[in-house]
């Protein structure tokens, strides 16, 4: 996974955004005295950008935001929720403030760490969000690289406990723990042959084509491998499997000169990568935003 799959991927931002720890360990951040939200200003201050830059990025992901707690608040409603945590708002004109800090009574957005922290990851013009993204992918390639190693002790215990059934001479114990063992190995099996059985029941129609270019790069995030090489290895089997060269075909991005007869070699193509890889290729279309003219 790299820093760009953070900022084009809602579903890999969804993974991460629980890991609100992530904030402290790059920079202290200051929240509204005794909540646990924050204003834009705040935000802003925390990402060292300027507080039209937050704004702009809320008003562009404003649902993916709210989903994480972030609310705007009439000038009542920001006095409401300040009060009920115990703080009394000092008026000005215009406006109210608690401990040097000011609000509007026109209204205020109020920003919980998880958006805090989703909006690190769709910044993109900031050094303090750059590094949160860093901290994240650490975070993510650790975990992954536990459950690999978990995997591995998983099946040397079972290749122990099939050796001991046969060592044993008990033929139902070693019916058992070879059951067990091709279970395990075969785990990803039935995934992927219903993953390939909904591509085939017309999930993807020519008229879905512009879904390939989300796919491949969500494809390449969870393979971990680069967008580039994605795409490579999709043109290379084309072309070795189907004899399809789009490459001959024009300049970049070569997938736009693929034919409708050619588009099911595509998805078969692209299913074989996604099971090498031990992906379900149906899960790699799904962008839940993905709009249907695009």
């Amino acid at each position: 996974m790299i820093e760009l799959d953070l900022l084009e991927s809602k579903e890999l931002r969804e993974k991460l955004v629980s890991k609100t720890e992530v904030l402290e360990k790059v920079k202290k951040l200051l929240l509204i005295p005794g909540t646990e939200v924050a204003t834009v200003r705040q935000v802003a201050e925390f990402y060292e950008v300027e507080e039209s830059a937050i704004k702009m990025l809320i008003q562009r992901n404003r649902s993916e935001l709210e989903e994480d707690g972030l609310q705007s608040l009439s000038g009542s409603g920001t006095k409401e929720f300040l009060e009920s945590n115990k703080l009394l708002p000092s008026n000005f004109r215009g406006g109210f403030e608690i401990e040097g800090m000011r609000f509007s009574n026109r209204g205020n957005t109020l920003i919980p760490r998880r958006a805090i922290l989703r909006i690190g990851m769709l910044l993109r013009d900031s050094p303090i969000a750059k590094e949160v993204r860093t901290q994240l992918l650490n975070i993510e390639e650790k975990t992954s690289n536990s459950t690999k190693t978990e995997d591995i002790d998983n099946e040397q215990a079972l290749m122990l406990s099939v050796g001991m059934a046969y060592a044993s001479g008990d033929l139902n114990a070693f019916a058992i723990a070879t059951t067990k063992m091709m279970n395990f190995k075969n785990r990803h099996i039935e995934k992927l042959e219903e993953s390939k059985r909904a591509l085939a029941q017309g999930i993807l129609e020519w008229e879905d084509r512009s879904r390939i270019n989300f796919a491949v790069r969500k494809m390449a995030a969870f393979a971990r491998i680069s967008v580039p090489k994605a795409w490579t290895e999709l043109y290379k089997q084309l072309k070795n499997k189907y004899h399809i060269d789009l490459q001959s075909r024009g300049k970049q991005p070569w997938i736009q000169y693929i034919k409708e007869d050619e588009w099911q070699k595509v998805i078969k193509s692209f299913s074989a990568l996604c099971e090498y890889y031990e992906l379900e290729p149906s899960e790699m279309f799904h962008d839940l935003e993905l709009k249907e003219n695009v």
